[in-house]
């Protein structure tokens, strides 16, 4: 198994403790919250020393869409996503009310950045 596939892993397992449908790119309309969407990753390995084994820094983007109205289960589930998820390099997070699936909806974006060896 690649690293990247064992990184994706790595995230989403986890993340199936929150008991929300996890998708890998954004569903249609019909598809309602709450639901979670892991994004692409963009790599990159300039700290990979000459010689040896590649060190890969990895920053991937996980979108999780909740029902809009509940500002304390935005905040519960963004906490409890961060923990599930591990330690990482770093973790970014950030609850916005969005429209963009069609409908007012809690976004809670999520960003991780990992080291891939």
């Amino acid at each position: 198994m690649s690293p990247y596939v064992k990184f994706l892993k790595g995230v989403s397992e986890p993340l199936k403790a929150l008991g929300y449908p996890i998708y890998f790119k954004l569903p249609g309309p019909e598809v309602k919250e709450p639901f979670i969407v892991i994004g692409s990753h963009v790599d990159d390995d300039s700290a990979t020393a000459k010689m040896g084994p590649s060190i890969i820094s990895a920053d991937l983007q996980i979108d999780i869409f909740l029902p809009a109205g509940d500002r304390a289960l935005a905040e519960e589930v963004t906490y409890r996503a961060r923990m599930l998820l591990g330690r990482r390099q770093r973790v970014l997070s950030d609850i916005r009310i969005d429209k963009t699936i069609g409908r007012e909806v809690y976004h809670v974006i999520i960003k991780i950045e990992d080291y891939i060896r």
